[in-house]
């Protein structure tokens, strides 16, 4: 375990199960469950938390789920936003890169023009909200550790896999 809180966490699992059974136990589990969605194909599962539990900032778990050479399975997982607000997160980011390189380019001009560079002054401020935007990601997975913690524990006991090393 990581002790520090790391963007898009991940882990790895291994279970004596074949990824099709896997598949059959996950699904069982969806259809009885009140707290957790999500698919269960035999190469990919994905969980999220479900109702009055789902808010923004609720984690979603992605599987990839490949066969060993023991018949069992190795699943890699990873933690990570609901898709709308990750594409939300790289609109943010794109969205600043954009005014920044805009208001350093007019800064550049401004300087060769022998005038006060003004436009350069954007580049401070869309730094600070760059580190905002990064951060968000830090307080939406402190809200959300619990759903985390949640996730992991039906994905681990209805798969019975242990934790790698890796």
């Amino acid at each position: 375990m990581h002790s520090r809180p790391r963007r898009r966490p991940r882990f790895e699992l291994v279970s004596k199960h074949p990824p099709e059974e896997i598949a059959k136990r996950l699904k069982a589990f969806l259809s009885s469950s009140q707290r957790i969605r999500g698919i269960a194909l035999v190469d990919r599962i994905e969980l999220g938390v479900t109702g009055d539990e789902h808010h923004f900032w609720s984690p979603q778990l992605v599987v990839a789920v490949e066969p060993t050479d023991s018949g069992g399975a190795r699943l890699a997982a990873r933690f990570g936003p609901d898709p709308y607000v990750w594409a939300m997160y790289l609109l943010l980011y794109g969205a600043l890169i954009l005014v920044t390189l805009i208001a350093g380019a007019f800064g550049f001009s401004q300087w060769t023009l022998h005038m006060q560079p003004t436009a350069l002054y954007v580049a401070p401020g869309t730094a600070f909200l760059a580190a905002l935007v990064y951060g968000a990601s830090f307080v939406g997975q402190g809200l959300g550790s619990d759903q985390m913690y949640l996730l992991r524990s039906a994905l681990t006991e209805n798969t019975e896999a242990e934790e790698t090393d890796s």
